[in-house]
């Protein structure tokens, strides 16, 4: 402990006389493990961390999958029956479906997110009600009491917290429902349920719930201790298999799939997206290593004597490579603690810049486990930077390093080529980054000029819900819709107003793929069959959003329910069903959903429904007065800037119906920002990383070639003696950094062809092999690293050959 202690005062003094050394090297320390803390902060919250679920191992969500269709599917009610009886795989299966319902009464109307749970849910999440109870059996049959469980979070908020809550009535969708009990904090998944319902709320399950088509519900499972996520998923499948056979037509192809709770929250593209960013910080911290690791290496040619001495004296190789690792150790902790105050910063930086969709970013933050991290990787950086210039520089060579006057060894050809083998490194390392990078570059900016269908400047989206219990009838449900777009239509600054039951770009709206049938085409399996997406909307929408009619009319108010049955799809649907025939005219029908023939009456250009970065996909329309919903989303288009009219549109639809809440008013341009912000995110930070390992790059070629000018300068100084011009010494010392940044760059190739395979999920019609980026970016790796070249090259023409023959 005492040499361990001498060892520590001893590095400290070393490293306080050389503060130019020691300040470059903390900050390349501290940038490269407070990126590295920082990122892994927020993967520790996402991936690591277990969730606050009683035994949360045993908890899956089973669900459908359709090769070539979708890989995450929702399931029906009557799939989890069927799981139900597997007394052997399962201890016990939920079904839940995320409803959005307006809360009236004790304050101004809200739309909450409600769970409509099936007897097992909260079994299955191993979860007690803080307040209260949980649903007894009676209420779950259809059209049984209607009673609800709060959410901690809506308890807190909209009832102070109060414990007398129970058994109070409040308003669900215009209908009285009592409170029954209250669940604790982090007790349920999916987190944005706000408030529990029975199946039977609603009168579910009827018999339409357990039809085979009817793919609404999403189901959750507890597995019996011993059993394995494998053996679940062979059960599922065996399930799949015979339901496909006694529904072939409506479930052919379908299978399904046991996935952990966390592989479902996480997902793959954000699981690879985060991994991603873990390697390309760490790559940054392997580049600040081999920076320091060339400091020291330089460092230890000017201690040469110093070390000479201490081995003519006696001193072990071992005990000098403590001595050397143990200053390596104090930069290592000190850049580290340095490291923990930038990751403090950034892990708030991140919490702005990323997508509210990311789970449970907000637990991001420096804990234990953080702390643990940073000191290992803390203890690691310092024996990757610290050991080879420790080994080096512990075997000097004493005959010449002690004679008056010796240049020494450690500046010599072997460790010259060290210093130069880390430079060829950090450049391949760089170059791999830079062009991960790149290609995320090309990515997003190809995304960004995709055309969304659709014009989204001045633009306002909200969504209300015209309540059953008071608008029941489609023609009520459509007059109360009809009623809200006049009074918006009639203000001053609104121009069009319409409403849908989707929003594009993922904005908002039940969303409902079906599948269609041509007239006259029998029903599969021997027929043909088209999947669409089906969206309702009213007279004026495709003028409101600014979405072109290609053929034919739009609705109007005469389409009815007592009028001709009509249509309009996109372009797409329709070079799919009809190619290139007229589809205007031609009559086709919602197979299974609606069975009723509808005419063809327009073509409209293609939208974007689930995001920027979406397939085109067959979308069709209807009139809302045909087929009205009562949840719809609004639209209006503004003079000016939609955000100065929201009061004003809150304020006139409760003038039509005081007790509709409004909910998720945001701009379309918001809506369309906010459908790349994920790739926005992922291209932002690994630029910021990419320019980092740039700057690190140059910088050690910068000191490479610095300190072999100044090691060379009587070698210099004896070529100018002998007629070398200074264009000569020039071409010798960027000749020198260039042959460097050449290795580094073939390597670099090398393994950004091999490393950015990982990255095509993460990538919008860029290659992983991208021609543009492998050409562009090693050249501006070279042209930077012949800048860092020229400066000391420069330095070195001005050497005068006389100084220089008395170098040393």
């Amino acid at each position: 402990m005492e040499t361990l202690i001498q060892d520590l005062r001893y590095g400290s003094r070393m490293l306080v006389r050389k503060p130019g050394f020691t300040f470059v090297a903390l900050i390349a320390l501290a940038l490269g493990i407070g990126a590295n803390t920082a990122i892994f902060s927020v993967v520790n919250a996402v991936l690591l961390r277990a969730l606050p679920y009683s035994d949360p191992d045993r908890l899956i969500v089973p669900a459908t999958v359709k090769p070539g269709s979708y890989d995450r599917g929702s399931v029906t009610y009557a799939d989890v029956v069927d799981w139900e009886k597997e007394e052997d795989v399962f201890e016990s299966v939920a079904a839940f479906r995320a409803v959005s319902v307006d809360l009236t009464g004790n304050g101004d109307p809200v739309r909450v997110q409600a769970g409509i749970v099936s007897e097992g849910y909260f079994r299955v999440m191993g979860a007690d009600p803080l307040l209260g109870r949980v649903f007894l059996r009676e209420e779950q049959l259809p059209n049984g009491p209607r009673v609800i469980v709060l959410g901690y979070g809506l308890w807190q908020r909209r009832f102070g917290g109060d414990p007398s809550v129970l058994d109070q009535s409040v308003m669900i969708n215009g209908r009285p429902a009592t409170v029954v009990g209250v669940m604790p904090k982090d007790s349920q998944w999916p987190d944005t349920i706000e408030v529990w319902s029975p199946l039977g709320f609603g009168g579910t399950p009827p018999e339409w719930a357990m039809r085979r088509d009817n793919q609404i519900w999403n189901a959750v499972a507890r597995l019996k201790p011993g059993v394995t996520i494998e053996q679940a998923t062979a059960v599922i499948k065996a399930i799949a298999s015979r339901v496909e056979q006694e529904n072939p037509d409506s479930r052919a192809g379908v299978t399904g799939r046991a996935f952990t709770l966390r592989e479902w929250i996480v997902g793959p593209e954000l699981r690879l997206a985060l991994i991603v960013m873990l390697g390309a910080v760490g790559f940054v911290l392997l580049i600040a290593c081999v920076n320091v690791a060339n400091l020291l290496m330089a460092r230890a040619a000017t201690r040469e004597r110093e070390i000479a001495i201490r081995t003519a004296l006696g001193a072990g190789r071992t005990r000098l490579i403590r001595q050397l690792l143990t200053e390596s150790f104090l930069l290592s902790f000190v850049g580290g603690g340095l490291g923990l105050l930038l990751a403090l910063w950034g892990v708030d930086v991140l919490k702005v810049m990323a997508p509210a969709s990311i789970p449970r970013l907000s637990e991001a933050g420096i804990d234990g486990g953080v702390l643990a991290f940073v000191a290992a990787v803390s203890i690691v950086t310092s024996i990757i930077f610290g050991l080879i210039p420790a080994v080096h520089a512990s075997k000097p060579d004493l005959n010449e390093t002690l004679k008056e006057g010796g240049r020494g060894t450690a500046g010599g050809a072997r460790g010259q080529r060290i210093r130069s083998l880390l430079v060829i490194a950090e450049v391949a390392l760089s170059l791999v980054l830079l062009v991960g990078a790149g290609l995320m570059i090309r990515s997003f900016l190809r995304l960004q000029k995709v055309d969304p269908g659709f014009d989204v400047d001045n633009l306002l989206t909200l969504d209300i819900t015209a309540p059953r219990s008071r608008y029941a009838k489609l023609a009520d449900v459509a007059g109360f819709y009809e009623r809200v777009i006049g009074r918006l239509e009639s203000q001053p600054g609104i121009q069009s107003v319409a409403a849908s039951s989707a929003l594009p770009l993922g904005g908002g709206g039940f969303y409902l793929g079906r599948v269609f049938l041509i007239e006259g085409t029998p029903p599969p399996p021997t027929g043909v069959q088209y999947e669409g997406q089906w969206n309702v909307v009213s007279p004026g929408y495709f003028g409101t959003l600014g979405i072109r009619l290609t053929k034919g009319r739009d609705f109007s108010s005469r389409d009815t329910a007592e009028s001709t049955q009509v249509i309009i799809i996109n372009e797409t649907m329709a070079r799919a069903m009809f190619g290139e025939s007229d589809a205007l005219g031609r009559r086709i029908k919602s197979w299974r959903d609606e069975n009723v023939l509808r005419e063809i009456v327009g073509v409209v250009q293609d939208v974007r429904y689930f995001g920027r970065d979406d397939k085109l996909q067959s979308l069709v329309y209807v009139p809302h007065r045909q087929d009205s919903w009562n949840t719809m989303s609004i639209t209006l288009r503004s003079a000016g800037d939609p955000k100065y009219v929201t009061d004003l549109v809150r304020e006139q639809i409760a003038s039509v119906d005081k007790d509709i809440a409004v909910a998720n008013v945001q701009t379309m341009r918001r809506i369309l920002d906010d459908s790349v912000a994920g790739r926005r995110l992922n291209m932002l930070l690994l630029s910021i990383f990419a320019a980092v390992a740039l700057i690190l790059a140059s910088v050690g070629i910068y000191g490479v070639l610095s300190y072999s000018i100044a090691q060379r300068t009587h070698e210099i100084g004896i070529r100018m003696a002998l007629g070398a011009g200074r264009a000569d010494v020039l071409r010798l010392v960027v000749g020198h950094g260039l042959k460097l940044v050449l290795a580094g760059v073939g390597i670099g190739l090398a393994g950004a062809l091999a490393l950015t395979q990982v990255m095509k999920s993460l990538l919008f019609e860029v290659s992983t092999t991208d021609p543009l980026t492998f050409a562009v970016i090693p050249l501006t790796l070279a042209a930077v690293a012949l800048l860092s070249s020229y400066v000391p090259a420069r330095r070195a023409t001005k050497v005068d050959p006389m100084i220089a023959l008395r170098y040393e």
